[in-house]
């Protein structure tokens, strides 16, 4: 069945691919997007598909936020201020876009009654340190390398039990969040937020914790991820089998 459904940040990278995907499932897709200048320096991409029903605006605007959702019952709050190193010297701008944000999206959710789900892009940056496995004491999360240790360019980590250098495992999504950045904190906030007001008023989340995604349509300015410039001479193909399914 066709679903009414509004993208935040719809005109990015994952956003723009999500609307094409759910068009081409038939359902009605609303993007709102302030198109940031960092991003989308020549305003309105042309990748993105003219079927969409577009709404400029910024997610610190409660009022034009809560006009977009009119008739709307699926939310992807895919908008975010985004980039790590980018976020300890513009700490406001990102809580004031991502935190408080979020706040006016979940305020504006209070009067819609209509709303059937949310989901919502996390990252797998409020993880920190993955989680590491020492031979004596067992897998364990580690801590943050300490000031003195990066001076010395001591790059492993030790058990804070026994001293012995650890190797890295696989890290469960229930480690404790351990945020390292202004970025994280925010999507951290952002999650929380989602998940406490999906159980206080019945809605349903899901909060997906993207790691380092990359493919067509990525911004290449300063927040690019790593494994964008990694990945950079690679020519993508966008594989239609791996398409978001609404189920």
């Amino acid at each position: 069945m066709s679903k009414r459904i509004l993208i935040t940040g719809g005109a990015g990278f994952v956003g723009s691919h999500l609307a094409d995907a759910l068009l081409e499932r038939g359902h009605q897709v609303r993007v709102f997007d302030n198109l940031t200048q960092q991003v989308h320096p020549d305003g309105r991409p042309a990748y993105l598909n003219r079927e969409i029903e577009f709404i400029q605006g910024d997610m610190r605007d409660g009022e034009r936020l809560a006009a977009a959702l009119s008739g709307i019952e699926v939310v992807f709050h895919l908008a975010a201020a985004v980039g790590v190193g980018q976020s300890m010297h513009e700490i406001a701008h990102y809580l004031e876009s991502n935190t408080q944000g979020t706040a006016n999206l979940l305020q504006a959710l209070l009067a819609k009654p209509e709303a059937e789900k949310l989901v919502l892009a996390s990252s797998m940056s409020i993880y920190g340190e993955g989680q590491y496995r020492c031979a004596n004491c067992g897998t364990t999360a580690a801590e943050p390398r300490t000031q003195a240790q990066l001076i010395e360019k001591q790059w492993e980590i030790s058990c804070a039990g026994c001293g012995s250098e650890m190797e890295p495992v696989a890290t469960n999504e229930n480690k404790p969040a351990q945020c390292n950045s202004f970025y994280a904190l925010s999507k951290k906030n952002q999650e929380e937020m989602c998940l406490l007001f999906g159980r206080t008023y019945g809605l349903p989340v899901t909060a997906l914790r993207y790691f380092n995604i990359y493919g067509t349509r990525h911004c290449k300015g300063a927040i690019s991820s790593a494994s964008t410039m990694w990945c950079g001479p690679i020519c993508w193909r966008w594989n239609r089998e791996s398409r978001m399914e609404w189920r």
